[in-house]
């Protein structure tokens, strides 16, 4: 019995050694997972500080960035009455290296492009004169512009860009459209009587496409009041346009004459080489259509940070000015990419299906290019080169 006693004693004092062991491992583990748990909440806190020190560090300097712009653009480093390729304010930003990061940008000329507000001071006199004489006008650009990209090209496409623009409630012509118009679509829209400050609103328009704002908006802008184009900075898609049925020649002749420095100097250029008189020249292609300064100019700013990464769109307005001023701001912050993956090896079947569908991939590829949103500086590069 006094064994039996020992032996029940020894095994009450194990089972309560074994409870304390198996409740002091699960109060450690309950400590480390709280510990764990501060520390990945005290991660996460230090990195979206670091990340909002960081936006905010790149906001500053796309700031500063800014401020370069305007000096190139000041009367004291830039000749305001011409505007050119050759100047300093159009040449791309060398990539600048900031601690931590790196800062690019460029300039491009906004008066290079249709400025799509120069339709609010169209009425229907000025678009019937324009449509049945020689001289060129905004109008008369769009539907070459149109017609070059292969898009729908007749007058009504015009007239509804003006009754959308102006401040009454009476269509323009026939073709034009008005709010009696706009209530039949699905969804329903008002039209804004009033100029426009995005060209994507060109989509809400009657008689256009998103698909076609997309393919016109390399040429497209919408700035607060009617500008002329710059033939200096004109693209060949807008020299063509503004050629009509001489574009091609009309196009060589001006990239070949350029930088004009007087509007005079590319009238006469044109006369000499289309054997017009230097009336005609002036009046085919008048100072309220072309000219060879501008007032309008977008700076395009990308910063990199860290992990932060932002991209900043500033419009500058220099019209009666020594040092232009920032009339608009876009912010656009970019999310961190993704790390790619490594290649994974295609099987038998799949590498015959890939070798199959190569082709065709590469045609839509093709098909597409021209709708394929691509970076603002690749764009502005590609304009300005």
């Amino acid at each position: 019995m006094i064994f039996s006693s020992s032996r029940t004693t020894f095994t009450a004092g194990a089972r309560q050694r074994g409870v304390a062991l198996l409740a002091s491992l699960i109060l450690m583990l309950a400590v480390v997972m709280a510990l764990a748990n501060i520390f990945y909440r005290h991660q996460i806190d230090v990195s979206q500080a670091t990340s909002s020190l960081h936006s905010d560090q790149a906001l500053l300097l796309a700031i500063s960035g800014e401020n370069w712009a305007r000096d190139l653009l000041s009367d004291r480093l830039d000749d305001i009455n011409v505007d050119h390729f050759k100047e300093d304010w159009a040449q791309a930003m060398p990539i600048m290296p900031v601690d931590g990061g790196e800062l690019r940008g460029c300039i491009a000329d906004l008066q290079s492009k249709i400025n799509l507000n120069n339709f609010a001071r169209y009425n229907a006199q000025i678009l019937k004169t324009e449509m049945n004489t020689n001289i060129t006008g905004h109008a008369e650009v769009w539907l070459h512009l149109l017609q070059l990209l292969e898009l729908p090209a007749d007058p009504a496409r015009i007239a509804t860009i003006i009754d959308w623009l102006d401040k009454d409630s009476s269509t323009i012509n026939s073709w034009g459209a008005e709010q009696a118009d706009y209530d039949s679509m699905r969804p329903p829209r008002v039209p804004a009587n009033s100029i426009v400050s995005d060209i994507s609103e060109l989509a809400a328009i009657s008689g256009y496409e998103v698909y076609e704002v997309q393919r016109l908006a390399p040429w497209l802008t919408a700035l607060p009041v009617p500008t002329t184009i710059n033939i200096n900075t004109a693209a060949d898609e807008m020299l063509m346009a503004l050629g009509g049925n001489v574009d091609e020649q009309f196009k060589q002749l001006v990239a070949e004459g350029r930088p004009f420095v007087t509007l005079g100097d590319f009238h006469q250029d044109i006369s000499d080489a289309l054997q017009i008189s230097l009336p005609d020249a002036t009046a085919r292609w008048p100072s309220s259509l072309v000219d060879i300064k501008s007032h309008y100019f977008e700076l395009y700013m990308q910063v990199t940070l860290g992990e932060a990464r932002i991209e900043v769109k500033s419009i500058m307005d220099r019209n009666g000015r020594n040092e232009p001023v920032i009339i608009a701001r876009e912010v656009i912050v970019v999310p961190a990419s993704l790390p790619e993956e490594a290649p994974r090896e295609l099987s038998a079947a799949e590498q015959l299906f890939a070798d199959e569908s190569l082709e065709s991939e590469e045609a839509i590829n093709q098909s597409t290019e021209i709708n394929t949103v691509q970076p603002a500086c690749l764009m502005i590069g590609d304009i300005t080169t």
